[in-house]
């Protein structure tokens, strides 16, 4: 499979396929697909299905059981299919809604994602029963990363502070509202959020990812390389990409080298590091970091040489 590297775009997280980014870096794409690379909660990708497409059951228990029991399997496609067949018949309750609309956000596009999550919102506010925070909160994040993808930031926003109203710990939309506050020039609250997130849950290096990149693109370079170099995630070559572009922010080729031949071969590394010269050059020129990385979006480097095995080094 051919692997591309570029960097991330002005978009943010998930469920994404979300487009931006805390402030620009460096992800990957494969196949014709952009990894996200900042969202707390990450798109899980779909096993690919051959069978026919599942027929709801004649009982709505039973439905629910099929279609809990696919999801949990991973196969959310199978999942949605079956409750969107529940929905069409008139058997999911609210929360069921809801309960589909955070399954099917993982195989539909954002634009169906938003449509539904509001069916679901409605469903809710029209119940007779108080929605739990929990429920609120699985909801706002839900909207929030639907209307991030498809660029509606303010809005998004107001949704991942309705998340953070609901429960204030919330990391989905602590990372998330850290991505956004930073990509409108906020840079030390959302450094708070950040950081904030980053404690909640340690073991998710992609909070720590968009940190660093807030750091970044506020000018401490410093603090960025810090942060990135104290995390080891071989299946994230992502980190090293940010790494690498941080230390030649510094002037550090050198070190930028070394970190990138540790996931692409040497000629490639050496392209990388002109493109990152050329973006050194126009920052120093005036040019904003953000603007860089927004640009750079937009540009596809090679991860391996055309015809390369996929383990090859070189």
């Amino acid at each position: 499979m051919k692997i591309f590297l570029t960097t991330a775009r002005w978009m943010l997280l998930a469920a994404c396929t979300l487009q931006l980014t805390a402030c620009g870096g460096i992800t990957l794409q494969t196949a014709g697909e952009t990894s996200t690379r900042n969202l707390a909660t990450p798109v899980v990708k779909t096993q690919a299905s051959t069978a026919e497409p599942q027929k709801a059951p004649v009982s709505a228990a039973d439905g629910l059981k099929l279609a809990r029991l696919l999801r949990d399997q991973g196969r959310y496609e199978a999942a949605a299919g079956v409750y969107g067949q529940l929905e069409q018949r008139g058997d999911l309750q609210p929360l069921e809604l809801l309960e589909y609309a955070s399954v099917a956000a993982r195989v539909q596009t954002p634009q169906e994602s938003l449509a539904l999550y509001g069916r679901a919102r409605r469903a809710l506010e029209a119940g007779q029963q108080p929605v739990p925070a929990a429920a609120r909160a699985n909801l706002c994040n839900g909207l929030g990363r639907a209307r991030m993808a498809t660029g509606q930031r303010d809005a998004a926003l107001a949704d991942f502070d309705c998340a953070l109203a609901a429960d204030p710990d919330n990391v989905t939309a602590l990372n998330a509202k850290g991505v956004l506050l930073d990509a409108r020039g906020e840079h030390t609250q959302a450094q708070q959020l950040l950081t904030r997130a980053s404690e909640l849950d340690p073991a998710d290096f992609r909070i720590l990812n968009n940190l660093a990149l807030s750091h970044l693109s506020s000018g401490d370079t410093a603090q960025a390389i810090r942060l990135l170099s104290q995390i080891e995630a071989p299946q994230w070559p992502t980190l090293k990409l940010n790494l690498a572009f941080a230390q030649s922010m510094t002037g550090d080729d050198t070190g930028a080298r070394k970190t990138l031949t540790t996931i692409m071969t040497p000629a490639l590394a050496g392209q990388a590091l002109a493109d990152f010269s050329e973006r050194r050059a126009r920052i120093a020129a005036g040019a904003s970091v953000a603007e860089e990385l927004l640009a750079a979006s937009r540009q596809l480097l090679p991860l391996r040489e055309a015809g390369s095995q996929e383990g090859d080094r070189g």
